[in-house]
């Protein structure tokens, strides 16, 4: 969670709409941010609050809404994984803890409020802000090791055998990230996106086969 930043509404995209013969495999992601955790605002990363009531049911709330589902992978952190596994025990399918869903390492920043933040480092704060690529947090995650890892888990993802509609339970650093990396932009142009908690990124892929990797058809905030 990353405070105060000024940020903008997603629109909905279709990148490409294609009729294909029914051998395509069609795979349907939803990526869901976790709901809200104690101790307010943060720059909660690796750091580790667990889910408030409220944000547990809000949590159930958005899942739920997401439909039948094949597979659940979350996060490691208790905010999404706590209540990825009572999801699936209540839903009868399997659930696969991956680190690349984690959240950005804030360094030494984490579990500070931005308040906190701007008592000890104000230039660095508002550098962050404007270019998180350039001026990352004091022993903070290189932005390049975080899309890397997002890219790995992605592709995980895809060459699940038997799967057609997966929910990752994740973190709004993560879905930013996502996005700039599946619409092919730096990860500055997506830095104002608004992920508010529990909300749920809907993506649709199509693979044809033998072709590596899947297409695109559709990224939406739901």
């Amino acid at each position: 969670m990353l405070g105060a930043i000024p940020q903008t509404s997603f629109i909905l995209c279709y990148i490409s709409i294609h009729k294909e013969e029914d051998l395509n495999r069609y795979l349907l992601i939803d990526f869901l941010r976790h709901g809200e955790v104690s101790g307010g605002p943060r720059f909660n990363g690796k750091s580790d609050p667990p889910l408030t009531p409220a944000g547990w049911q809000a949590m159930e709330r958005a899942a739920a809404k997401t439909g039948r589902i094949d597979g659940i992978v979350t996060s490691p952190l208790s905010r999404c994984a706590t209540l990825a596994h009572e999801w699936g025990r209540q839903n009868l399918v399997s659930v696969l803890e991956d680190p690349g869903w984690s959240e950005y390492d804030f360094g030494r920043w984490e579990g500070r409020t931005s308040d906190e933040i701007m008592a000890m480092d104000p230039q660095g704060l508002a550098a962050f802000w404007q270019d998180p690529l350039l001026h990352p947090p004091p022993g903070g995650e290189p932005m390049d090791c975080f899309r890397q890892r997002i890219a790995n888990s992605l592709h995980a993802l895809w060459i699940q055998p038997s799967v057609a509609h997966l929910l990752v339970m994740t973190h709004a650093g993560v879905i930013r990230q996502l996005a700039a990396l599946v619409l092919e932009r730096s990860f500055t142009d997506m830095w104002t996106l608004d992920i508010p908690l529990c909300a749920c990124l809907r993506s649709v892929w199509i693979q044809t086969p033998g072709s590596s990797p899947p297409r695109l058809l559709y990224l939406g905030m739901t």
